[in-house]
């Protein structure tokens, strides 16, 4: 996709190229670029997906020639809303980065381009809105910021990590020594993506869920491979229970990743969860109490899990 996106503009400068000379500058195999260009880039647009709306790619004699779409050549449009936010979002980029608005030497004209873009966004939504935006909350997950400066440290200097993990599908805390590779903010959840050694093979941690963290002084062993990180989904568990969940309860169907749900018109939900330990499912069914109705499950789980569990705690605290 990065090959691809570097193409489009070159050829588009160049007013048409070979496939000969476009596989040789950016190292593409002839066959996958034919079929990318003819098969991908033919369908890129926007909605509704007229032609006009479309990018054009034409090849004739090994020549490809590609035409931006109508659309394309408008100037972007946007709300006051949007552009705030637009401006609030690169502010943190900058933030984050350290970036400044001059070059070392003091002049502006040699400023980063995203200083220029946020500088012209500025102008154009006028002093107002602009300070406005210094107050739009970006947040992309919640967790300690303690464990996630030290998770961006480690995986900087390529060192090992050791942390108290608590898997809360199993209901334990283990201790897992981890080479860190990259993290990813997803629906307003930090995740560590890294080799685990303890389970011999890459696995995917919430960051809200690490413990205790501390940096090895060793480096890291597993070197994974470069690219986006693997897609997030709920590993294979071979149990499932379906519970209704009220409408106060709704809630849980996110909280605790349910597999599938299915929303009533009353404002409840019939949700499918993977049970790796019945504990966890013996805590949730306990805590969220008559809001919560088990409806159907593996043969192998007790159906009076709930009443049963509760029975035990009441006998401890009678103890």
């Amino acid at each position: 996709m990065a090959r691809l996106l570097g193409v489009v503009p070159w050829v588009v400068e160049q007013d048409g190229a070979h496939l000969d000379d476009i596989a040789a500058r950016f190292d593409y195999p002839r066959e996958q670029l034919l079929e990318d260009l003819e098969q991908r880039l033919f369908f890129v647009g926007v909605h509704p997906f007229t032609p006009d709306t479309l990018v054009e790619v034409r090849i004739e004699d090994g020549i490809v020639d590609i035409q931006y779409a109508d659309w394309f050549s408008q100037p972007m449009r946007l709300s006051p809303d949007e552009a705030t936010r637009l401006l609030a979002a690169g502010r943190s980029v900058l933030d984050m980065t350290g970036e400044s608005g001059r070059t070392a030497t003091g002049d502006e004209d040699g400023a980063a381009p995203l200083v220029r873009a946020l500088a012209k966004l500025t102008l154009s939504l006028g002093s107002e809105r602009a300070d406005g935006a210094d107050y739009v909350e970006v947040c992309l997950g919640h967790a300690p910021s303690h464990t996630l400066t030290g998770l961006r440290g480690a995986i900087s200097a390529g060192r090992q990590i050791e942390i108290e993990y608590y898997s809360q599908g199993r209901d334990v805390m283990t201790t897992r020594t981890v080479d860190p590779a990259r993290l990813l903010s997803h629906d307003g959840v930090w995740y560590l993506f890294g080799w685990c050694h303890r389970a011999g093979a890459e696995r995917v941690f919430r960051v809200d869920r690490i413990r205790t963290l501390a940096v090895l002084d060793s480096d890291t062993q597993v070197d994974l491979p470069a690219g986006p990180p693997p897609v997030l989904k709920v590993d294979t568990v071979d149990r499932t229970v379906t519970i209704r969940l009220a409408p106060e309860a709704a809630w849980a169907a996110d909280y605790h990743g349910a597999r599938e749900r299915t929303d009533h018109p009353d404002g409840s939900v019939d949700a499918v969860f993977a049970v790796a330990s019945e504990s966890w499912l013996a805590r949730v069914l306990v805590q969220l109490g008559p809001q919560a109705e088990l409806l159907d499950g593996d043969p192998g789980i007790d159906p009076n899990l709930r009443a049963a569990t509760a029975g035990r705690m009441l006998a401890r605290y009678r103890q």
